[in-house]
């Protein structure tokens, strides 16, 4: 910040969008808004407790940990029948691995503490370090929670329904 901060101002006029048609034409997203946006504020599971309510908050409207670690469908949508459950292609066309508690695809064998631990600081139980866009991630964003957050969202991730996916899972 102190390097731009010393910089000249530029005086430059906003260039307009330059997306081609179709994508350029606003009004063709209410089909896609229809099928996949949900408006409104963040609604916890109905028997979820405080900590829990507040993980989810944080890893739905927040984090927005679906928006890796949940594949995506032909239309460009998340596929809610496997939330959070890891995905072929990431943004980098990385492996994004299952982060529901699958004991044979997620991480199911991971404590709430190994959890936390992980978003601290980025090492994983068997002692290997976190690669790519999740240690950007980490480093950028999770790591700089308070604990309590990060327990929270550890404490969410432990009670969503663990989800068996043929995305094996690699390095989060």
């Amino acid at each position: 910040k102190a390097h731009l901060m010393s910089l000249a101002p530029v005086v430059l006029e906003n260039r307009p969008h330059d997306v081609s048609p179709p994508f350029s034409w606003r009004w063709l997203q209410w089909g896609w808004r229809l099928l996949f946006f949900d408006e409104g504020p963040y609604v916890p599971p109905s028997d979820a407790t405080e900590q829990v309510a507040r993980g989810g908050y944080l890893v739905d409207a927040l984090t927005h940990c679906g928006e890796c670690h949940t594949p995506r469908n032909f239309l460009g949508g998340s596929d809610k029948s496997l939330y959070l459950a890891g995905a072929a292609n990431g943004a980098e066309g990385e492996l994004v691995p299952n982060i529901t508690p699958d004991d044979a695809t997620g991480i199911g064998d991971w404590s709430e503490g190994d959890l936390v631990s992980f978003m601290s600081d980025g090492m994983m139980p068997n002692f290997d370090n976190v690669q790519g866009s999740m240690a950007e991630a980490i480093d950028h964003s999770l790591s700089k929670l308070t604990e309590e957050d990060r327990a929270a969202i550890a404490a969410y991730l432990k009670s969503i329904p663990p989800i068996e996916n043929k995305v094996k899972r690699s390095d989060p």
